[in-house]
């Protein structure tokens, strides 16, 4: 597993050990596993248009079947990416 420094002002760092109880460590790692989840369905989100755009203009499909398609695996991309963190206990 990777490890990160993170570099924090004397200020904040006093403010956190008055919840010594809080598990810091965590949250950052859940916080930053949310925002990598957040950024990859930005990036689906572009797949899709893209998916929906080379779908529409190579394909027999009406544009209302390709946005139903894109629609479709983008739902599926973000079903499958939130099993995840919900295993992880991240959700």
């Amino acid at each position: 597993m990777a490890e990160l420094k993170v570099e924090i002002s004397d200020e904040l760092e006093k403010e956190l050990n008055e919840s010594p109880e809080f598990d810091w460590p965590e949250f950052i790692a859940k916080s930053i596993e949310l925002k990598s989840f957040e950024l990859e369905l930005e990036r689906s989100n572009k797949l899709k248009l893209l998916l929906l755009k080379s779908l529409t203009s190579k394909s027999k499909l009406s544009k209302d079947e390709a946005e139903k398609f894109a629609d479709e695996l983008g739902n599926k991309i973000k079903e499958d990416r939130l099993g995840e963190l919900k295993n992880k206990g991240l959700m």
